[in-house]
């Protein structure tokens, strides 16, 4: 039994770094997304869940426990917890995720180094406004994508 466990360990280590590479592929970016009505909602609730600036954290850490027990969220952190409160779990390529990236992608200006969420959040050329800017035009391609499905 005990030398099994080393090869499960490896096993699941290798399976977590397959899926961590998966997320980095081409494909993960891909702009051809399809949407669903948990899409909408997710960033909808993210919306709502950042009503004014005291509710806004500006220093996001990626971690967003302390965000949720204090009551303020990061533009990641509010999506995290939208997505949890509504499916469950959080989904980090989501295609509602996804969506909020690329728009943001119009506004970043070179705020972004490593983590797009984070970097452009905590910026300090980044306000309040702008975030809600970002997740307002997503809800609004979102809908449209939706709608269009939709038609006949």
């Amino acid at each position: 039994m005990k030398l099994l466990l080393p090869f499960a360990f490896m096993a699941c280590w290798q399976i977590a770094n397959a899926q961590a590479g998966k997320d980095s592929l081409p494909q993960a970016e891909s702009r051809d997304l399809v949407f669903d009505s948990l899409d909408l909602k997710i960033i909808q609730r993210a919306d709502s869940i950042l009503t004014d600036t005291s509710r806004w954290h500006k220093n996001d850490d990626r971690v967003c426990n302390d965000d949720i027990t204090n009551g303020k969220y990061s533009l990641f952190c509010a999506l995290f917890k939208a997505s949890v409160d509504l499916t469950g779990v959080y989904q980090h390529r989501r295609p509602g995720m996804q969506q909020v990236r690329f728009v943001l992608e119009k506004y970043e200006n070179g705020r972004v180094k490593e983590h797009r969420l984070m970097d452009w959040n905590n910026h300090p050329d980044t306000g309040f406004d702008e975030v809600k800017k970002v997740l307002r035009e997503s809800i609004l391609l979102v809908k449209t994508q939706i709608g269009k499905a939709k038609s006949p």
